[in-house]
């Protein structure tokens, strides 16, 4: 699992690529959490595009960042979303849960805030 992140206009996009299993998930959490420490004011955003498998570990991995970065009162939300991945969260009810965006949230030009919050 290779996890990055890189300042955007809307937030911070954390970026996982490769397999989000029961294995790798300490390590995304990990990540997360450092990277939540380190932009404590900014907006999270979880790019899930460079998954090539992902079980319900991943589900708790997404679950857990939500919870964390919402008490923390930052936004979060996750953005392009594989297929695959997308019919686990639905499985298990997480998109009425998390907001799951196809792309970047998109800046409205009265706000420097981006449209991305937890549910």
């Amino acid at each position: 699992m290779k996890c990055s992140h890189k300042r955007e206009k809307q937030g911070i996009v954390i970026r996982f690529c490769g397999e989000l299993g029961h294995h790798e998930a300490a390590q995304c959490v990990e990540y997360l959490e450092k990277t939540m420490i380190l932009y404590a004011n900014d907006p999270i955003i979880l790019d899930l595009s460079g998954l090539t498998f992902m079980d319900s570990s991943g589900i708790a991995v997404v679950l857990g960042a939500q919870r964390n970065l919402l008490g923390a009162g930052q936004t979060f939300c996750v953005i392009r979303t594989p297929p695959s991945a997308m019919r686990i969260f639905k499985a298990a009810g997480i998109q009425k849960r998390v907001q799951f965006l196809p792309d970047l949230p998109t800046l409205h030009l009265e706000e420097e805030e981006p449209v991305c919050a937890g549910k």
